[in-house]
Formats: structure tokens, C-alpha cells, sequence
């Protein structure tokens, strides 16, 4: 939690400012550093393992022997797990990091599972084809349902998952109107489940959904859904995202658990 508050701090790809991002490094940071909650991405390779990377393509965080790929784009989707397994996703960052791999979903899971942290699965779930989408689902019903949320901006597929995990927590990340809230309401019953703004910054710019308010912040909570707050950096930011009563937020790392 933050400070003398009870808002909860959730990792953005685990600690992304002081290790490199989705790796097995990062969480561990997180939970070393006292986060509530971790955020992560997962993709699917050629052979439909869920792995855990941000990018499509290996081109911005992938080495080997200390090389990166160069222009010419090398997608996941086009490579097995085999073909992925010994890809350095830590010397990008920092050399200290150097011998980093691409982690597994399943092996994400069983790590938080064993620490005890909450897991948040970004919403590029969406974009997995139906039988992707039951891979990731049997995954997470193998590795602690209860601990592992799924982040979505579209109802439907949110509603698929709480139907399956009457426990998991719910994260909705889709504009806060009435009636997107009404529906959501139909089916979050027994779920803790959070509703996601975006704070007006630059980490959030690209997003066209608009930014959290003082109506928009009341409104998810006369819901009685929790606010949530992304992405944070520091604590002047912090700071706003109380005054509209955050109850979790997203950080990089820029903001620390005291």
C-alpha cells in the first residue's frame, strides 16, 4: 500500500523502472519492494504457448549474443516457444540483467501463486483467437483462479471469465459510462472487481478513453466497484489520484510502496 493510506500499488509489467520489463526479475522486484499487485502482458507464440512480452515482436527488448534483430520486424506469432527459449530479454535494459528470458504464463502464475501476490492480466486477451483465449484460460484455472484477474475494455469476454472463475477478481478498462457500467454490474456480483481511468498524463496520452474526474470517479464508485488509476510516475501524481479517491494504482515504479 501507499504510505499511511489503504490504496493498493499494482507493478506495470512488474518494477519496468528498475528492471526490465516482464521478466521474472521485475516481479520478484515487486514483491521484494511490497506491491500489491502485479501487472503483465501475455502473447502467444507459433505454437500457442502464452508467454509473457509486451511487444509483438522481439525488435525493441530481444537479444542474441548480445545483438539485437535489427529493422527487419520478428514477430512472436511466427516462433515456437523452442525458438523463443533462449532469447535475452535482459541485456536491453542493463547488463547486469543480462541471461533474462522470456517467462512462461505458468510460470508467472506459479511464482505469484507462491508469494501470494495478485496477478493482472493485460487486456491483449482480446486479441487471441478463441481457442488462444481457452489456452490462457486453462492455464490460469491450473495456477490459483482466485489470485489472477483479467483485464478487458470489451464486456463480453470479461463476463466469459467471470462465469468460469466465480472468485477472480474482475478488471474493466472500457469507458465508465452508464450503461457499460450497468452491464457490468450484471455479472460482477462476488467478484472484487475494479474499473480502470486513466490519469491525464503522458504515459496515457495514446488512450482516447477519457481521463478520470471527480464525476467519472464517483461514478464507478456508486457502483460499488473499486477506481482504479494508470499509470502513475510519481507522487505529485499519486497525489491527484487520491483526491479522487483511488483505491488501486498502476505504477511503473515510480511510485514505491512505504
Amino acid at each position: 500500500m501507499y504510505r499511511d493510506t489503504n490504496c493498493l500499488l499494482q507493478a506495470h509489467r512488474g518494477v519496468s523502472t528498475d528492471a526490465p520489463e516482464n521478466t521474472m526479475a521485475a516481479f520478484r522486484l515487486a514483491v521484494a519492494q511490497g506491491y500489491d499487485i502485479i501487472e503483465f502482458d501475455p502473447k502467444m507464440t507459433k505454437d500457442n504457448v502464452p508467454i509473457i512480452l509486451h511487444d509483438r515482436t522481439l525488435n525493441r527488448t530481444g537479444r542474441v549474443a548480445g545483438e539485437s534483430f535489427g529493422e527487419e520486424k520478428v514477430n512472436i506469432a511466427d516462433l515456437t516457444f523452442a525458438e523463443l527459449a533462449d532469447i535475452d530479454v535482459g541485456l536491453w535494459f542493463d547488463k547486469a540483467y543480462c541471461g533474462e528470458h522470456i517467462p512462461t504464463l505458468s510460470q508467472t502464475l506459479d511464482y505469484l501463486k507462491s508469494v501470494g501476490m495478485e496477478a493482472k492480466i493485460d487486456n491483449v486477451v482480446q486479441r487471441f483467437t478463441p481457442e488462444q483465449i481457452e489456452i490462457v484460460f486453462d492455464v490460469i484455472e491450473k495456477h490459483g483462479a482466485e489470485n489472477v484477474g483479467l483485464t478487458c475494455s470489451e464486456l463480453p469476454l470479461l463476463e466469459k471469465f467471470a462465469a468460469r472463475f466465480p472468485k477472480a477478481p474482475l478488471h474493466y478498462d472500457g469507458p465508465a459510462d452508464k450503461e457499460s457500467l450497468d452491464r457490468l454490474a450484471a455479472f460482477a456480483a462476488g467478484h472484487k472487481t475494479t474499473v480502470w481511468s486513466r490519469q491525464d498524463n503522458k504515459r496515457t496520452a495514446w488512450c482516447k478513453v477519457p481521463p478520470v474526474d471527480a464525476d467519472i470517479a464517483a461514478r464507478i464508485k456508486s457502483y460499488g466497484f473499486l477506481l482504479g488509476v494508470w499509470i502513475l510516475g510519481n507522487d505529485e501524481e499519486m497525489a491527484e489520484a487520491l483526491q479522487f479517491g483511488a483505491d488501486i494504482v498502476e505504477t511503473t515504479g515510480g511510485v514505491k510502496p512505504i
